[in-house]
């Protein structure tokens, strides 16, 4: 398979995924339809816009706004689908905690496909490795941020969850594999992948994060 076919099928997946978290975060803030729309727009091209400003480049969901009527598709079903099952019952909050797990999940899955497609950006600049771990982030917690901004939050990647590093981790991996052991894209993309969405669901699953400056409390002795 052509590797621009590739990171197209990629992009489509990633959006979808980004997308949903977006539109999961707008139902738990009752934001209406635009907002909830909004939401899930900007996590899913968000990244990529801050990427592309970065280097110079028109941002692609500008030049090609396809992954912005995917990501419009995907908030209006969801709205559809939540709207019509809601109805203030014990199953609606059990609703309300299926789409909070599968937000993560979503999440994790757009985490690993845009931070490689940053990846690939950077690769394709011909600087070095850091590089491209720095657009794998901006591309893989961009839109994140953006949304978390917009609902008055303090994002997430500030403050406890590790998936910057991870995004940053598998920018550098990526550039040195490509680039400097002249390995094959797609199965180091494929690769990539599946391992550092592993060690995300890994990382939801136990509960790590990266030390903080909450003050643990500390059980006194009787």
């Amino acid at each position: 398979m052509d590797f621009e076919l590739f990171l197209l099928i990629c992009n489509y997946i990633g959006t979808i995924a980004f997308a949903v978290s977006g539109v999961v975060k707008g139902f738990k803030k009752n934001l209406d339809i635009f907002g909830i729309t909004l939401l899930g727009i900007l996590t899913a091209v968000g990244g990529g816009i801050i990427r592309d400003t970065m280097i110079g480049d028109v941002p692609t969901a500008l030049t090609d706004p396809s992954s912005i009527y995917l990501s419009i598709t995907v908030a209006l079903i969801m709205y559809v689908i939540v709207r019509i099952k809601k109805n203030d019952t014990p199953r609606e909050k059990q609703m309300v905690h299926f789409l909070t797990k599968t937000n993560l999940v979503f999440d994790s899955i757009g985490l690993a496909i845009f931070s490689l497609i940053g990846a690939s950006a950077g690769t394709n600049l011909e600087l070095n490795a850091m590089t491209s771990g720095i657009l794998a982030t901006l591309t893989g917690v961009g839109g994140g941020i953006l949304r978390d901004v917009l609902v008055n939050e303090t994002p997430i990647v500030l403050k406890e969850d590790v998936y910057a590093v991870l995004a940053l981790g598998a920018g550098i991996f990526y550039h040195v594999f490509v680039v400097d052991w002249h390995l094959p894209h797609i199965p180091v993309y494929l690769g990539l992948f599946t391992v550092f969405l592993i060690i995300r669901l890994a990382v939801i699953k136990y509960h790590l994060r990266l030390p903080n400056m909450e003050k643990k409390e500390v059980k006194k002795a009787p």
